[in-house]
């Protein structure tokens, strides 16, 4: 019994189809809302193969005002000791902790959007928070 070969313009199609999804999952998004869903689901895979450091726990990633927002909640010890520390020391922290330039989440935002990584002590209150785009500060808190 001879086995029949696949038709040739089905295996086209499918080389063709193949191609476009994987060109089309390239491209960066070009919806604000929908790039800010996307970075979101991105990091929340980045930080479970990249935690932070010990006793660090990432509270809650979530896109807000146009940004999105990795809240890192610190242990309360670390949290009083940079609260006493120059104020460089936790920015260098916090930057620490933003994925690198090549992660897929940054290339599905827009240039106006941004990923804000935020040190917040037990209670949840904002320690500083550093911009992952461009290496900033963005905002801190009182010193």
């Amino acid at each position: 019994m001879r086995r029949r070969r696949p038709q040739p313009l089905l295996f086209l199609a499918f080389v063709v189809i193949m191609g476009a999804l994987i060109f089309a999952n390239k491209l960066p998004v070009s919806e604000p809302v929908l790039g800010l869903k996307v970075a979101t689901e991105r990091l929340k895979v980045y930080y479970g193969e990249t935690p932070p450091p010990t006793n660090w726990a990432v509270a809650e990633i979530t896109p807000r005002s146009g940004e999105v927002w990795v809240d890192l909640t610190l242990p309360e010890k670390q949290a009083t000791a940079f609260t006493h520390q120059p104020r460089r020391r936790i920015l260098d922290a916090l930057t620490s902790q933003c994925p690198p330039k090549t992660d897929p989440a940054g290339s599905v935002l827009l240039k106006t959007q941004d990923i804000e990584v935020r040190g917040l002590n037990g209670e949840g209150k904002a320690l500083a928070a550093v911009s992952c785009r461009v290496g900033a500060i963005r905002k801190t808190g009182t010193n």
